[in-house]
């Protein structure tokens, strides 16, 4: 099962490519050549790494060489392309160019565990797009691309994952919700599992729909099975979705009403990362990332929504291979580091390295992000231009 579930992630990356270029960047013939000149070696390499053997053997060395050599040069012109758009389209750019160049990189040298490990997951930078923007219009499925995969064996959460990448979002959605109501899934799932917060961002980014998972929780404190604090819970999110959603909280397109709701979401919470807020910081999230796609001029407001996004992130976000935290809050000290919010972001970013770095043998934070905190902090308090001490 969980072999049918990364199939499906690995492959539907390059559907996303592909919906990538027709749905966010239409009117844009540069970036929708660039997209599909990766989809073509992407949809060739994919198939063969699925297979241990094919991907190691000496048969297929030269051809995936040629494939992945083709893939890492339109990668680097992709990222080349990205630092014309907003930043969040260069980050995931930047952050498919690396994955590239890793894989191209390991698997000439032999290293081909470590190159088939980055290929199933480069398909983060997939979703990362996908469950962001609004959809603007239905993807059909690539039928013929994913005819040897027998979606109707896979879990409800599997084919979930196969539902996103191929952007499929009322499939996704369907398949979220029966992997919820299942009678032998505790309700509690609901508010532990990071699988209904993916559930809730495409309700709230890609669908703008707050009444669907409304709806979805009031069922599920109806059943017999649940605890009094997972009923508590879930009431309270039903109530703050519901007031939203009355509020059409999610038509709203600016800084001010993305800083309401977010302030409303941290007095909720209690402590940090009390999930009575989760609700709140989504709307807010899904405010900020249209606000920061139509707004590519990276001015100071810019500036303050990757901070507003830095801060939901550290909430919700909970992917281990593209953390956009430390991104959005970098991003928003380089465009204003004069701002007042810039050290406050400086800290959660601080904070959020320390986290990541720390374990049981103590705290060991690279020297390479030990000199990005060290130029950021130097950024802040550095007098500005053309004025000495």
């Amino acid at each position: 099962m969980r072999r049918w579930a990364f199939v499906m992630m690995a492959l539907g990356l390059t559907l996303g490519l592909r919906a990538r270029a027709d749905d966010t960047t239409a009117g844009d013939p540069l970036t929708q050549s660039i997209m599909h000149s990766l989809f073509d070696p992407m949809s060739k390499v994919l198939p063969l790494s699925l297979d241990d053997n094919a991907f190691k053997s000496a048969e297929h060395r030269g051809e995936i060489t040629a494939l992945l050599k083709d893939l890492q040069d339109h990668a680097t012109v992709l990222e080349m392309h990205g630092k014309r758009k907003d930043r969040a389209f260069e980050f995931i750019a930047k952050s498919f160019k690396n994955d590239a160049k890793n894989i191209y990189r390991w698997y000439t040298h032999g290293a081909y565990d470590e190159a088939q490990f980055t290929l199933r997951n480069i398909t983060d930078n997939c979703i990362t797009c996908h469950s962001s923007l609004p959809e603007h219009h239905k993807f059909p499925p690539a039928q013929a691309f994913f005819k040897a995969v027998q979606v109707d064996s896979l879990s409800p959460l599997a084919k979930a994952s196969y539902y996103v990448m191929s952007r499929q979002f009322d499939e996704a959605l369907n398949s979220y919700e029966a992997y919820f109501k299942q009678k032998d899934v505790s309700p509690s799932t609901l508010v532990t599992q990071s699988a209904f917060i993916d559930y809730l961002k495409i309700c709230a980014n890609v669908k703008q729909d707050l009444a669907r998972p409304q709806r979805l929780i009031d069922a599920i404190t109806l059943r017999s099975d649940i605890s009094t604090a997972t009923k508590a819970q879930l009431k309270r999110w039903s109530a703050t979705l519901a007031e939203l959603d009355k509020r059409q909280s999610l038509r709203k397109t600016n800084l001010g009403d993305a800083r309401e709701i977010l302030t409303h979401g941290r007095d909720q919470m209690e402590y940090l990362r009390d999930r009575d807020g989760i609700i709140h910081y989504l709307v807010a999230s899904a405010i900020l990332n249209r606000y920061v796609h139509d707004h590519p001029d990276r001015g100071q407001d810019v500036a303050e929504a990757y901070y507003m996004l830095g801060i939901t992130e550290s909430l919700l976000g909970h992917s281990f291979w593209l953390s956009r935290t430390e991104f959005y809050l970098e991003s928003a000290i380089r465009l204003a580091p004069k701002a007042p919010f810039a050290p406050k972001a400086f800290d959660l970013l601080e904070q959020s390295y320390i986290a990541s770095f720390s374990g049981s043998s103590g705290t060991h934070v690279p020297d390479d992000v030990r000199d990005l905190l060290a130029e950021l902090q130097q950024m802040i308090t550095a007098p500005p231009s053309g004025k000495s001490h």
